[in-house]
């Protein structure tokens, strides 16, 4: 019992850790790009030692660089329109419609992997993308529109998406310490050309930013990531999955407390439609799994 209630307790600490992304950001004295570069820049030199052990364990294996430069390339995509959102729209609005990516993985699985979702899952796909209409075209108390803020944060969930499912390809021969430093270090590639490009200041940061890019890189992405990588060998995979929701809710409450904003009212009416949608998705796909490894272990038993 105190095992079981340590491993969830890491998981909410996981869920905390990821949910400081966006105060991190706002908090950050740095253009948007720039913010995206420094945090997988860092994350990657800190997975660095993790990826030199998953290199001397894979041997002759070869590694799949093309694919994790893909992965990376939708990585750099993702942060650079979700950082760059949080500049336009509100921490709540950016997070929760970020957090729609289950929904487009369930898509993009449909129409690229042939996974059909059943009745129930596409309740919830409209149940989500309903809150995500409510979202995005919430108005802030002055009546000004932030869809253009709103869009980026969506752009940036299909960005994830498309980065969750090169991972899942590439994580069956590449182990996790390697695929996360090779993912960040690509993507701070991209990132970097896209900040020359875009000519966003690189240096001349207070000590105040640069602590708060630190915090995102150590705090939000190996700190958060790598806790709930390691509690799933302790808990089902639909149970992490599911805790991630909490993101929206502990980053909303952090810029309640450090930013002084709060939610607006549809904000949070579209929130709990999302939020809803999605775990009716991943309570389907639990069922399913459940399922096909009781019918796995059926066709064992009777060979």
């Amino acid at each position: 019992m105190n095992n079981r209630l340590s491993v969830r307790l890491i998981l909410i600490f996981g869920v905390l850790a990821i949910s400081g992304a966006a105060v991190f950001i706002r908090q950050a004295e740095a253009d948007p790009i720039a913010i995206a570069f420094y945090r997988m820049a860092f994350a990657a030199l800190l997975m660095v030692p993790w990826a030199a052990y998953d290199l001397r364990s894979m041997k002759s294996t070869p590694i799949p660089w093309g694919v994790l430069a893909l992965a990376g390339f939708f990585l750099a995509l993702h942060f650079a329109l979700w950082n760059t959102s949080l500049f336009h729209t509100s921490v709540t609005s950016s997070v929760v419609l970020v957090t729609t990516q289950p929904v487009f993985v369930t898509v993009f699985g449909a129409l690229l992997l042939g996974e059909i979702p059943t009745g129930r899952t596409w309740a919830g796909l409209a149940l989500a993308l309903t809150g995500s209409a409510v979202v995005a075209f919430a108005g802030d108390a002055g009546g000004a529109s932030r869809l253009a803020g709103n869009l980026m944060a969506l752009g940036g969930a299909v960005m994830a998406a498309s980065y969750f499912l090169v991972g899942r390809v590439v994580r069956r021969t590449v182990p996790v310490g390697l695929y996360g430093a090779a993912a960040y270090g690509f993507s701070a590639l991209f990132l970097l050309a896209a900040a020359l490009v875009f000519r966003q200041p690189l240096t001349g940061y207070s000590a105040g930013t640069w602590r708060s890019l630190f915090l995102l890189a150590f705090v939000s992405t190996v700190i958060g990531h790598t806790s709930l990588n390691w509690a799933l060998k302790y808990l089902p995979t639909s149970m992490v999955s599911v805790s991630i929701l909490g993101e929206p809710l502990g980053a909303t409450l952090l810029a309640m407390i450090l930013l002084k904003e709060p939610p607006a009212f549809l904000e949070v009416l579209g929130g709990i439609l999302i939020l809803t949608g999605i775990f009716i998705i991943f309570q389907q796909g639990s069922k399913e799994n459940l399922q096909q490894s009781e019918a796995g272990g059926a066709e064992e038993t009777s060979s």
